[in-house]
């Protein structure tokens, strides 16, 4: 009896059980056929803010051509001078505008001025060499080593196939007129700087040398000779003794007194040959 109510009890469980997931099988159908709308996303819209312009603000464009009453456009006739230690040779606008007219030998171009100041140190004569930088706004900034100044086209000829000056083989120096430099040259030349002025040259002339009268020169050799003859030496010697009447210490010293000379050599007074250097010692007074 007892085992019957126990099977029974548990056959009621699986009951409850199976109906338990039944119910939920069920209820999960039910959601899957019930839930057929689409998630909708709903999104505030950003509202499009124009800004206005104020026509007063674009008017006051007008007034911008006012600002060249207080700033003025720049002057290009304003000369400076180039920054550097430029060498002697260094030219500008005045000296290409008082020989624009005429003709140089252009032998090179380069953009650093230390090639052309290494090649100048390397010329015996350097009085025909000029040099000048070339600057503007569409021009790089160069620097023209020019040879000679020749009033027209058939002297600078003659003197580029006649030049005698060691170059490249890259090098090709070309006939050209100092009016072509003239627009792209704004700097003040060496001959026109404080620091670069030519310096004057002292010229020294030969003076004759007073005439020596040899008696003079005898008189005063004699003076000296008489001189160092009446010098008189004194020596002097220290004796130290003990209470013993033992010598402890000897100092000797010597000296020389010179006898004043006077004006007129001739009336020195002749000096004594036996005169002799005088000895004294000195002894210790308390042995």
């Amino acid at each position: 009896m007892t085992r019957t109510h126990l099977n029974w009890q548990n056959i009621r469980h699986y009951i409850w059980l199976i109906g338990a997931g039944l119910s939920l099988v069920a209820a999960f159908i039910f959601w899957a056929v019930t839930d057929v709308q689409e998630l909708v996303i709903e999104e505030d819209p950003i509202e499009e803010v124009q800004v206005q312009i104020q026509p007063e603000k674009v008017a006051a464009t007008t007034n911008l051509g006012s600002l060249e009453n207080a700033v003025r456009p720049l002057e290009m006739t304003t000369r400076v001078v180039a920054s550097g230690n430029h060498d002697p040779e260094f030219r500008g606008s005045k000296f290409l505008q008082a020989n624009q007219k005429n003709w140089t030998i252009e032998l090179f171009r380069v953009t650093d001025e230390a090639v052309i100041k290494n090649f100048l140190l390397q010329q015996p004569e350097r009085n025909k060499f000029v040099y000048f930088r070339l600057s503007g706004e569409q021009q790089a900034e160069q620097y023209v080593l020019a040879y000679g100044v020749f009033s027209n086209e058939v002297q600078v000829n003659t003197a580029l196939s006649g030049l005698n000056i060691k170059l490249p083989a890259s090098v090709k120096p070309a006939a050209i007129q100092f009016g072509q430099y003239v627009a792209l040259v704004n700097d003040m030349g060496s001959e026109e700087l404080a620091t670069n002025k030519e310096l004057y040259e002292v010229k020294l002339k030969s003076a004759p040398l007073p005439i020596i009268d040899e008696s003079i020169l005898a008189q005063v050799k004699s003076g000296l000779a008489a001189i160092g003859a009446g010098a008189a030496t004194t020596k002097t010697t220290v004796t130290t003794k003990d209470s013993q009447g033992n010598v402890v210490d000897v100092q000797r010293s010597q000296s020389t007194v010179k006898p004043t000379v006077e004006s007129n050599p001739k009336e020195a007074a002749p000096p004594n040959p036996e005169k002799k250097a005088s000895n004294h010692e000195v002894t210790d007074p308390f042995n």
